[in-house]
């Protein structure tokens, strides 16, 4: 497929970026393109070992050795905390936040350590905290910018206001959609609040990756009934999908843009603006789901 690759180069020296999810697929490229051109990256991410092993591939690969890991948990809520925390200590500058990390397909509904359904506390709770914990840094680093992982099944979302957690109903899809719909309707509420601040709040969907994330999705779901046809999955991806690298294209892009030609708030795909569901526009859902 024709996949939009996004040619911007910066000297980013000096510059400060935070990665969440950071060890596999697209966060993974995407930190290894802004390592390439000098940033100081931090990769927030859960799963330590993998982490580390990440963080010296990275710095060998891009002879950078200003990568480090701090590891964070987006299902604990204290754990962001103490990322958050141990982040300001270390650096007093922070000029941009990739919220990258997700989660797309869990069969049987879980919650995460604080209650939440597992799902929407990590795409979208557990970001929006972490966004709140650093905004300050932000602020103090303006012109600086927030990229939000959302995704095109934003496109079908609804946010089910009588059942935000699934409790009554669990059906993967509208759990997933539901979590980057919020996620986009958050950015849009974030970017007014943060009108005079100097301060870019993107929203990004980086395509249909062939990952982890999906490759567990397809094997699972698409042939769960035929366990001999699970080695199909990988080829069904790559037929339709992108590959990280391919993935990582448009949080570069917002990344590396001139800041004032990014559309506050916008969404993005194949490094251009797109049209986002309406619900991500209307007010009244921004405010209700911010409060």
């Amino acid at each position: 497929g024709q996949h939009k690759i996004c040619e911007i180069t910066r000297d980013l020296r000096g510059q400060v970026v935070i990665v969440t999810g950071a060890s596999t697929g697209v966060g993974k490229e995407t930190a290894r393109t802004l390592a390439r051109m000098g940033a100081t990256i931090i990769l927030a991410c859960c799963d330590v070992d993998e982490a580390s092993a990440v963080v010296e591939k990275l710095k060998q690969d891009t002879q950078n050795d200003k990568i480090e890991f701090i590891e964070m948990d987006l299902a604990d809520l204290k754990s962001i905390k103490k990322f958050a925390d141990e982040f300001k200590r270390k650096y007093n500058k922070l000029n941009l936040l990739i919220n990258n990390a997700g989660v797309m397909a869990i069969p049987e509904r879980q919650e995460t350590k604080d209650g939440f359904e597992y799902i929407f506390g990590v795409n979208y709770l557990g970001h929006f905290y972490l966004n709140d914990l650093l905004l300050d840094l932000l602020k103090k680093t303006a012109p600086s910018r927030i990229i939000n992982l959302s995704s095109s099944y934003s496109q079908y979302g609804k946010i089910n206001w009588d059942d935000l957690m699934s409790e009554r109903s669990y059906i993967v899809p509208n759990v997933y959609s539901q979590s980057k719909l919020s996620v986009l309707t958050s950015t849009k509420y974030l970017q007014k609040k943060l009108q005079n601040d100097n301060i870019k709040v993107v929203a990004v969907h980086p395509g249909v990756v062939f990952s982890n994330l999906t490759r567990d999705v397809v094997r699972k779901y698409y042939f769960r009934f035929v366990p001999s046809l699970s080695f199909l999955a990988d080829s069904f991806i790559k037929g339709f999908g992108k590959t990280p690298v391919e993935g990582a294209q448009t949080s570069l892009y917002c990344a590396l843009e001139d800041f004032n030609k990014l559309v506050d708030g916008g969404f993005y795909a194949d490094c251009r603006i797109k049209e986002e569901n309406p619900e991500a526009l209307d007010e009244k859902n921004q405010l209700r789901l911010w409060e």
